[in-house]
């Protein structure tokens, strides 16, 4: 891992600058969409250590309104929780920006992968991961480091 330099926000560039229309400033920032606290334990050490907020989101609130108001740089999801599961995350996500990384956890289903493929394709989302179990610190830095990189919002790169 290689520290090249860290931008948090949108500090000193605006989306409307013009630089470049397909990218725009996310905030050091992801959202973990779950009903218990695996997820988001899995990843608070690593992202205590980059400086990326967490906000866990219960799987009952409006997702929507969350990407709108705290521009993160990923969604983190289950595939199975109760409220809004993985595809639905999906959809939400691909109404806000079709781009934005998304991580799903589901179990190695054939029927809810395929779920997925088909939503990805038909929603034309450019940045989906599975991962079948809770990953381990080097896919998840690998993961946040990707995200952050597309974001505009981190400037690092493991090695």
């Amino acid at each position: 891992m290689t520290y090249m330099d860290k931008m948090l926000g949108v500090q000193g560039r605006s989306q409307d600058d013009g630089a470049d229309p397909e990218r725009t400033t996310r905030d050091a920032l992801i959202v973990i969409v779950e009903d218990e606290l695996d997820l988001s334990s899995t990843f608070r050490n690593v992202c205590d250590c980059l400086h990326v907020t967490i906000e866990r989101m219960p799987p009952h609130e409006d997702l929507g309104a969350l990407l709108r108001q705290r521009r993160p740089m990923a969604v983190v999801a289950e595939m199975d929780t109760a409220g809004q599961d993985g595809c639905h995350v999906l959809k939400v996500v691909a109404a806000h920006d079709r781009d934005l990384p998304v991580l799903l956890v589901v179990d190695n289903d054939p029927v809810l992968l395929g779920a997925i493929d088909a939503v990805q394709e038909i929603w034309q989302l450019t940045s989906v991961v599975k991962w079948s179990q809770p990953p381990g610190v080097g896919a998840v830095v690998d993961f946040l480091f990707q995200a952050g990189r597309k974001g505009d919002c981190m400037r690092l790169m493991s090695l």
